[in-house]
């Protein structure tokens, strides 16, 4: 098996030592020269693929323990483990399973092909997600078809190279489960529904490598099935032109090596391609044609096979760990600017909602996806179903108004009290964020900013590259490695909360503080601006606050001139820090000066601020042991119970003092056995507590992961005719990856401004 596959696909080297490390025989076989001598560490892919080698056991064995089992179920205990953001193997190189330059010579795919294949396209898909994003205008500009597409593919990816498999059935199996739990949005879903049937097709042949000519029926037959991920397929679309595409390989047929094969695909996508302006019409018009773009989820298809095919020729630059890393920073794509008219598609719906259903015993998908549709066409709770079925799970994906109306219909099928997996977004949040006309300009400003800047502010309001934001790292008991929270994005953090859902993969999280030295880099930064530097900050008491504590060390490691510059606000009410930014933020647009955005955030923090924090029992016990003296001596909590945690919704006359702030952020509201009881609770308690002479200016609500529940809640407020300022600033947005520490999915917050009219 071993001398098989040799030619192909064993080399223990990256991509890296290929340049220098290896030489070819006359056969073309990869004999690696370079670092030979050196010990293997045994968590290295690379002694994963000497030691298998050497033995005589299939690597797609039943004793590897991976997600899929041999009879084709999914193992619950490794369902979201797969989708950790850190696993304890991080990939440092990437391994050369498969040299795809040599592709001419290639007449099998196996599992190790099979992955640098997607490696290969994942890189050039990846490398245009923000022009992907930019021209995303159907079904509605939402800017998310490249993260989607991302998404879908990052994690089952990197999986591929995590645990190589030589074995394309068990390889593609795994790949199409993994895919299936990633993919989000129309067309993330949509994709995953391909890799899904092209696993089904490949189960089908029922061999370990085949021949390139199988492969390609394998594509042809995946491309076949598209049709039934959609109710109602669309021309010109992600679905249309992966079908045409695949299906126009038939002609060419047979495929005798790799290379003409990856030429064939990439022609035939970029015809395809290039048809979707022309064939895409919505009520009469050509909207595609009138945008000026392609199809940016067919685009998306197209750039994954033409990342194959530049593998092929030796043109796809190297392939960088980088690649597949969670928290780092954004890099641009080398897409030219693009003008797109992002009007000529709107959604009477807000919510993209998805959800995966691991099935009960004796139901099938069919019957799942007919309740579905029928709540869609008869009782219009949404649109844009898309709908994917593998192994023994499901998943929807639907545009709709309420998305526990899709929840409620689909946990009756599922065998687990919750579902294995929700995701809801705004969709008019993000075409606002993406496209809309307001943006932060503190060009003029007279200081700059720095605090929890991207932790608690709504991306959609504020453009987070004017702010400056203090890195704090969460860090997971299953790696111990930190990562900086300022770089995690919306898809990971939702990711991490789903894995928190359950029991069996659900892991502990703690936070580190930054040092002195990261502290004092960033002040620099924010420095070169020439302006002075307004820091918040909610304790510097070493007792209470690290990040406080060392953010006053490393202010006094400036220069005297540079130590000028810079001013500390101390609030007290530690996370709920939007309050504040908004308002110095108000006040740097304004031209104010930092004396006056101090003295304007102040007097809210004295005596203005108030806050209800909408917890379920078990994140109070998760809070108890991470920080006890937090909670009265004798505190409890009753099992399944909400609670509501906060102040009295009021101006307050004497000044609370810094140290006695944060002992009264446990006290307890209202307790409710539901999270709708608690909310109608505190909006009562919130009218109540507001005198006469007072309303609110301010309500910002940060939610865990259901963003619809925020706005839920400040709806039932406009209902209960809570007193609001005529100008009242009102915003939700999802919390950060400061949630998966001490938060669960589908809590909330709410912080409050007080004042007297």
């Amino acid at each position: 098996k071993v001398k098989k596959v040799l030619k192909h696909s064993i080399s223990p080297m990256t991509f890296e030592e290929r340049k220098d490390g290896a030489a070819e025989d006359g056969e073309g076989d990869l004999m690696v020269t370079a670092r030979r001598d050196r010990r293997l560490s045994r968590a290295s892919v690379k002694f994963f693929q000497v030691e298998t080698s050497m033995r005589n056991f299939s690597i797609g064995s039943a004793r590897d323990g991976g997600l899929v089992d041999s009879e084709g179920k999914v193992r619950d205990e490794y369902i979201l483990q797969r989708q950790s953001v850190n696993r304890p193997t991080k990939l440092k190189k990437i391994p050369l399973l498969c040299d795809l330059t040599t592709s001419g010579q290639i007449t099998h795919v196996d599992g190790w092909v099979f992955a640098m294949l997607l490696v290969s396209g994942f890189a050039k898909m990846s490398s245009k997600t923000n022009e992907l994003n930019t021209i995303n205008v159907f079904p509605i500009a939402d800017g998310d078809t490249g993260a989607n597409m991302k998404v879908c593919l990052k994690l089952p990816v990197r999986n591929l190279l995590l645990k190589p498999n030589d074995n394309i059935m068990t390889a593609s199996r795994e790949m199409a489960a993994d895919v299936l739990l990633n993919g989000q949005g129309n067309s993330g879903t949509i994709l995953s529904h391909f890799f899904v049937e092209l696993a089904e097709a490949v189960r089908e042949v029922n061999k370990s490598d085949m021949s390139v000519d199988e492969f390609t029926s394998c594509l042809i037959k995946a491309g076949v099935a598209m049709d039934s991920s959609v109710p109602n397929p669309v021309q010109g679309t992600l679905v249309s032109v992966c079908r045409e595409a695949l299906v126009g390989l038939e002609k060419q047929r047979p495929f005798a090596t790799l290379d003409v094969l990856l030429k064939a695909m990439h022609k035939s996508c970029q015809i395809e391609l290039a048809k979707t302006p022309d064939q895409l019409i919505v009520d009469g018009v050509k909207v595609l044609e009138k945008a000026g773009v392609v199809d940016s989820g067919a685009q998306g298809f197209a750039y994954l096979a033409e990342g194959m095919y530049l593998a092929s020729i030796g043109e796809l630059p190297n392939v960088e760990p980088q690649l597949f890393h969670t928290a780092t920073l954004t890099t641009s794509d080398d897409s030219p600017p693009i003008s797109v008219d992002h009007t000529v598609c709107d959604s009477k719906y807000r919510y993209c909602t998805e959800a995966v259903v691991m099935l009960k015993e004796g139901v099938t998908p069919n019957v799942v996806f007919d309740s579905v549709q029928k709540a869609a066409s008869q009782e219009g709770i949404g649109d844009s179903s898309v709908f994917v079925k593998g192994f023994d799970m499901v998943k929807i994906h639907m545009h709709t108004n309420d998305p526990d109306q899709l929840f409620d219909i689909l946990q009756p099928f599922n065998r687990d009290p919750i579902l294995k997996k929700e995701k809801v977004e705004d969709m008019l949040d993000m075409r606002e964020s993406m496209h809309g006309d307001e943006t932060l300009d503190l060009a003029d400003a007279k200081f700059t900013i720095m605090g929890l800047c991207s932790y608690v502010l709504p991306k959609i309001t504020y453009d987070l590259d004017e702010l400056h934001t203090l890195p704090i790292f969460a860090v997971p008991s299953t790696t111990q490695e930190p990562i900086d929270m300022r770089f995690v994005s919306d898809e990971d953090v939702c990711v991490l909360l789903n894995q928190q859902r359950h029991k069996d993969t659900a892991i502990r999280y703690t936070t580190a503080a930054p040092n002195p030295m990261q502290l004092k880099i960033e002040i620099l930064a924010a420095l070169t601006k020439g302006k002075p530097l307004l820091v918040f900050l909610f304790s510097a008491d070493k007792r209470i606050s690290a990040t406080g504590r060392n953010t006053m060390v490393a202010i006094d490691m400036l220069e005297d001139d540079q130590k000028k510059l810079v001013k500390v606000f101390v609030h007290g009410w530690t996370f709920y820090e939007q309050p504040f930014l908004t308002e110095a933020i108000k006040f740097a647009e304004g031209g104010k000066s930092i004396d006056e955005a101090i003295e304007a955030c102040k007097e809210i923090g004295d005596h203005c601020f108030s806050f209800s924090n909408f917890v379920t029992s078990s994140s109070v016990r998760k809070l108890m042991a991470w920080r006890p003296g937090m909670f009265p001596e004798g505190f409890t909590v009753e099992d399944n119970s909400f609670i509501a945690f906060g102040l009295p919704v009021t101006t307050r006359d004497v000044v609370m003092p810094l140290a006695e702030r944060v002992g009264k952020l446990m006290t307890v509201q209202n307790k409710a056995m539901s999270m709708v009881d608690l909310q109608h609770a505190e909006i009562a308690r919130v009218k109540d507590n507001l005198k006469p002479d007072e309303k609110l200016s301010k309500v910002i609500v940060q939610t865990i992961g259901r963003i619809d529940i925020g706005h839920k809640f400040l709806q039932k407020m406009k209902d209960a005719n809570v007193p609001m300022m005529d100008d009242v600033e009102l915003s939700v947005c999802n919390a950060g990856i400061f949630s998966v520490v001490v938060s669960a999915w589908g809590e909330m917050s709410a912080v409050y401004v007080v004042k007297k009219v």
